[in-house]
């Protein structure tokens, strides 16, 4: 179990095609910080870009290549917040980049895979509330396997990228990636996860129609 008041809480944000704030795509993060260090918040964001971006040492593909420019920029924001704050909360860092994407067809919004992590099981505890779940995306249509299911390329650029996220938190001095239970307000070390070939939804991703068709007796004609 962690220290919750030294615990925070880390938004990377995709912005959207459409370049509008409540178009873009959030997925957030918990690390806790080590007691009694200066606060270097750009020791995460490396390792969130890593994540995104990197490239593990030529063992995986960068998950920016399974995205395109028909659904986000490549602009991104990372915020920071203290889950001790008082909320609303305020930001306590932000730091904004762009990374090149790809270019391929885009599949609807809405579709995401998901990566699911928890801390290490115990006697006696709830393991159910001490996992947590990312949803990656949105996604270019390059993700797409042949029998309905996502590539496996895919699925191996993820795990390699939790590896790589899971190894630079255990090597770094301040910062420990951790699962967070807003139930219990308690956070845990992350111990392992898993990625699963199968599609998920994120409904309040899906893009707002921008037309409606009509018919009735007499149309369409």
């Amino acid at each position: 179990m962690s220290d919750v008041a030294n615990l925070y809480a880390f938004q990377w944000i995709w912005e959207g095609h459409s370049q509008l704030a409540e178009d873009s795509f959030v997925n957030t993060w918990h690390f806790r910080k080590a007691s009694g260090i200066v606060t270097d918040f750009d020791n995460v964001k490396d390792m969130l870009v890593e994540f995104y971006s990197g490239d593990s040492g030529g063992e995986r593909t960068d998950l920016t290549n399974w995205l395109t420019t028909r659904s986000v920029t490549g602009k991104f924001t990372i915020k920071a917040y203290h889950l001790t704050d008082a909320k609303p909360r305020s930001p306590v860092y932000e730091y904004t980049s762009n990374v090149a994407v790809g270019t391929d067809e885009c599949l609807p919004t809405e579709v995401a895979l998901v990566m699911s992590f928890q801390a290490e099981p115990v006697s006696g505890e709830n393991q159910k509330r001490k996992r947590n779940r990312i949803y990656l995306g949105p996604f270019a249509s390059n993700i797409l396997g042949s029998s309905q299911t996502v590539d496996g390329a895919v699925v191996e650029s993820v795990l390699f990228a939790g590896k790589a996220l899971y190894q630079a938190s255990e090597a770094s001095a301040n910062w420990h990636w951790n699962v967070y239970s807003p139930s219990d307000d308690e956070a845990y070390e992350v111990y392992n996860g898993w990625v699963d070939n199968g599609y998920d939804t994120q409904r309040r991703r899906g893009t707002r129609a921008t037309a409606r068709g009509y018919f009735d007796d007499s149309q369409p004609t």
